[in-house]
């Protein structure tokens, strides 16, 4: 399936008031995809008792060595204009620097100590 695609299914499994916001240059690959669908299932059990009153457990899971979700905003409005008012959960670049480029090749072992796995 496209990128497209796979974030639109992603999308409808959210509730209404939360979006999915894609920051990756990459395409998914299968085992990712249902990494996300997973942990989506586990977010909106987590909403559907708590709903925007408190953050998740896991706020940084990580789906591979490329990807990761972000729940850290899910629950505070953005501020930025694109998306202003509304809620995000973000599908970030594990290698993402500071400075906006992305660092390649990571190692699990990279990982692990920068998430405390």
């Amino acid at each position: 399936m496209k990128k497209l695609s796979l974030i639109k299914n992603i999308q409808k499994r959210l509730p209404d008031d939360i979006i999915v916001e894609d920051e990756t240059i990459f395409e998914f690959t299968d085992d990712e995809y249902l990494s996300i669908l997973s942990w989506i299932k586990c977010f909106n059990k987590h909403y559907e008792i708590h709903g925007k009153k408190k953050v998740m457990p896991v706020q940084f899971p990580i789906i591979s060595k490329r990807l990761r979700l972000d729940f850290t905003f899910y629950n505070i409005p953005c501020d930025l204009e694109q998306n202003k008012g509304k809620y995000i959960i973000y599908i970030s670049a594990n290698g993402r620097q500071n400075d906006g480029s992305i660092k390649k090749n990571i190692s699990a072992k990279e990982l692990v100590n920068t998430w405390n796995l």
